[in-house]
């Protein structure tokens, strides 16, 4: 254990202060013949037993789907089961465009605002292999033509950080993803569509489209 942690169990009376914040405990009672542990973990103090599984897991946020626009700089998410797209429309006032094989619906032009602008999924990247799972896209005002190179980076900025498991091409584009957070590194592409990355399954921290 780092000299840094002290780690006591709050139910022997000793005082559970000892240890340098933010960090958050794993108590190891001495009565179960252990001795105190520490450790990164769950966002509230566990109780861990020796003699039995820890069943306490943290309580993660719901998955979300996101759309990024490169043009107009804006990101849009909301949770499973909602209409990505609608919600793109609502609140940055872009009607996207998506291809009969993309995830998410198309919203009805004649709800859209007037002088909204059009723009084009040219990606989508899936938490899960096989197209599953929430989903990143990344949309643009225009398609590709298989010259200009477009960027985005790094996925961690939006939470997509080692989470991509497969991807879908759209607009005429294809999709590189890559390991470092400036497209370097190890990487898998460019193809249009990727069931899974093999090696690179979630280690994207950047990806292109041409």
């Amino acid at each position: 254990m780092p000299e840094a942690y002290k780690c006591c169990s709050p139910r022997d009376g000793a005082d559970p202060t000892t240890f340098r914040a933010p960090v958050h405990v794993l108590w190891c009672s001495p009565r179960d013949g252990a001795d105190p542990i520490c450790a990164l973990s769950a966002p509230a103090c566990v109780e861990f037993s020796p003699n039995a599984a820890n069943t306490t897991e943290s309580a993660g946020a719901p998955a979300q789907s996101c759309s990024y626009d490169l043009g107009a700089k804006s990101l849009v998410c909301v949770d499973a089961g909602q209409d990505l797209n609608r919600a793109v429309l609502e609140q940055a006032h872009l009607q996207v465009v998506v291809p009969t094989d993309a995830r998410g619906a198309t919203p009805n032009a004649a709800l859209a605002p007037a002088g909204v602008q059009t723009t084009f999924v040219q990606t989508q990247l899936y938490d899960d292999a096989n197209y599953g799972g929430s989903f990143f896209q990344i949309t643009n005002s225009s398609a590709c033509n298989g010259s200009t190179t477009w960027y985005y980076g790094p996925l961690g900025n939006v939470g997509w950080s080692g989470r991509v498991s497969s991807f879908k091409s759209f607009s005429n584009c294809s999709t590189k993803v890559w390991q470092g957070t400036n497209y370097t590194g190890a990487a898998y592409g460019y193809a249009v569509n990727a069931a899974n990355l093999d090696a690179m399954n979630d280690q994207a921290n950047s990806v292109t489209m041409k």
